[in-house]
């Protein structure tokens, strides 16, 4: 995550980026001179935080197919679909919409793409859902 508030009221300042490259004079180096501040432990923090939020909806969802008696692709399909759903919502979230105007997701995972956010954590949380759907539909329809 961007950090503006980084070594506020620190001694040490942040390194400048190439006030003027050499063989250039001052007037034509870009005025652009500070470098971007990027907390790794926030970023670390944020992805556990949304693997914990998929892996509780991957049980929750396994549950309730359970429950509802659904098999085969249905229940793969009410998977996905609840994946896209709390994948929709982390987004809402965190940048205020669904991409069409809203924030960025630079802010708070660098290096994460728009299908990496959406399609992040799909497997993981698969196995959960398998296994919670499986045991569900066992306790609700098999004894």
């Amino acid at each position: 995550m961007i950090d503006p508030m980084a070594n506020i009221g620190g001694t040490q300042s942040l390194p400048q980026t190439n006030p003027a490259a050499p063989g250039m004079d001052s007037s034509s180096s870009n005025s652009n001179n500070t470098e971007e501040v990027f907390d790794v432990h926030a970023q670390q923090h944020n992805l556990q935080q949304m693997e914990s939020i998929r892996s509780f909806m991957g049980i929750v969802s396994g549950c309730c197919a359970g429950i509802l008696g659904l098999t085969n692709l249905y229940g793969i399909v009410f998977f996905i679909v609840m994946h896209l759903v709390v994948s929709a919502s982390l987004r809402v979230r965190m940048l205020g919409g669904l991409g069409f105007g809203g924030g960025d997701l630079e802010t708070y995972f660098k290096g994460m793409g728009t299908v990496g956010f959406w399609l992040d954590g799909l497997q993981n949380c698969f196995m959960s859902f398998m296994l919670f759907w499986t045991l569900f539909y066992g306790l609700v329809y098999l004894f």
